[in-house]
């Protein structure tokens, strides 16, 4: 008698799609097949600091914002969002890694 095992994967609700770079004071998002989206810095600082939403300025403008939970930041982009957690955006900005993930909200 054989005994199998059945696993079920679950769904995360994210579908990684692009990556977060700094250049300067600023945080660029690139999303693939959309393009390029750039957060300035203070703007990014005050939504970190969770003083409210700020603008986000690319082919399609958008608002960035905090996550309820405080661990993502939400980029709201021609009526998508978009995600990414918030320690890789700190990291990113201190320079400590060079690059972060941006995924998609299912």
């Amino acid at each position: 008698m054989s005994i199998f095992v059945e696993s079920v994967k679950v769904d995360s609700g994210f579908e990684h799609c692009g990556r977060i770079i700094r250049d300067g004071e600023f945080l660029l998002v690139f999303i693939d097949d959309i393009g390029r989206f750039s957060i300035r810095g203070v703007v990014l600082t005050s939504v970190l600091l969770g003083l409210g939403d700020g603008p986000i300025s690319g082919p399609k403008d958008g608002i960035v914002r905090l996550s309820d939970s405080g661990k993502g930041l939400y980029m709201d982009i021609d009526g998508i969002s978009y995600a990414s957690p918030v320690a890789r955006v700190r990291a990113v900005m201190r320079g400590e890694q060079r690059k972060g993930p941006v995924s998609r909200v299912k």
